[in-house]
């Protein structure tokens, strides 16, 4: 097993429901000390709109500000490694600043954005010892990409190893984009005529940002404000909405291949799941009896699908897509596999 005792390890990623504090926790179980930070200085909407819509000039003096000062926090610390999760706002002169005070320290990056979806992920490539994606398509962009899906926590193993009382057919819980909204109305109606009890959660991270969408986006022009929550759920109550439901809704960004962290947990807690994502077929967990893919535009569900459990798969293949597999993955030398 990966042993990381007495590594210290500087690990910044954008605060993202929890995962963040996952990850840390499962390289902190490894015995390393992990020194985290947001990638963002603050998680204002002004913040958030400047990085997303590329207009950091307008925040760069703050963004310089919050990562002079981690470097002056770390500067008396031997690093070993450098882990980048998801980053947007790490520039170039704080990892040059981390290197001249760390000269042997290791660079590990992860994105769990599509480089489609996020282009300037290939400016971390040359600055990486090891450049990680969640889409299997982006490996073809440049071969020092490694492909590495994302992770269910032991949170969702737990669910699978506890026996609950189902009260919902169906369930959907996620942020509202795109045309999701539509597409988890289209289901309820048809869950409605098959007697199927489901759940929908729609949460958006603003109210002043869904109020910009209905006004400018076609797809956000007929959603209804009462059926949008601006607070997200605890890790608590979703794991109870998803230990209590049979079968669970995952609608991938349109402009994204790689699968969801929503589609891995659902593996971790055995659980069926409805989506969109026609690239879940090439996956090796995948089975018909679990996994119904479905088209976003044309919606049809074979009936059967509602009937019959979840089956389930190889252990070997179900412990592959842990969080433990994951870190062990990303931080094993390679010189450590071949051995």
């Amino acid at each position: 097993m990966l042993d990381l005792i007495n590594k210290k390890i500087l690990m910044i990623s954008p605060k993202f429901f929890g995962y963040e504090i996952d990850i840390k926790e499962e390289l902190e179980r490894l015995n390393a000390k992990v020194y985290y930070f947001d990638d963002r200085p603050t998680n204002t909407f002004f913040m958030k709109v400047c990085i997303r819509l590329n207009m950091k000039a307008l925040i760069q003096k703050e963004i310089n500000d919050y990562y002079n000062n981690i470097i002056e926090n770390l500067r008396n610390n031997t690093l070993d490694y450098l882990f980048l999760v998801n980053p947007e706002t790490v520039h170039n002169y704080f990892i040059d600043s981390i290197k001249v005070n760390n000269p042997n320290i290791k660079i590990y990056t992860y994105f769990w954005d599509s480089i489609d979806n996020r282009k300037k992920a290939l400016t971390y490539l040359n600055i990486s010892d090891k450049f990680f994606t969640f889409d299997s398509n982006d490996k073809i962009v440049d071969t020092r990409i490694t492909f590495l899906p994302l992770f269910y926590s032991d949170k969702y193993k737990q669910i699978a190893d506890t026996k609950t009382n189902i009260t919902y057919d169906i369930c959907f819980i996620g942020t509202v984009h795109s045309n999701r909204y539509n597409i988890v109305k289209n289901i309820e109606k048809i869950a409605k005529d098959n007697n199927l009890i489901i759940y929908s959660y729609f949460y958006s991270p603003s109210k002043i940002l869904f109020l910009f969408q209905k006004l400018f986006l076609k797809n956000f022009r007929y959603i209804k404000l009462n059926d949008i929550s601006f607070k997200s759920l605890s890790k608590n109550q979703v794991i109870e909405l998803i230990s209590s439901s049979k079968i669970i809704i995952d609608i991938e960004h349109i402009s994204q291949n790689g699968l969801t962290m929503r589609t891995i947990e659902m593996l971790g807690a055995n659980k069926k799941i409805l989506t969109t994502n026609k690239n879940i077929v090439n996956y090796d967990f995948y089975n018909s009896n679990n996994c119904l893919v479905f088209n976003r535009d044309d919606i049809k569900i074979d009936q059967s699908f509602f009937k019959n459990d979840f089956n389930k798969v190889d252990n070997k293949v179900y412990d592959k897509y842990s969080l433990s597999s994951w870190i062990e993955f990303i931080f094993t030398e390679k010189k450590d596999k071949d051995n």
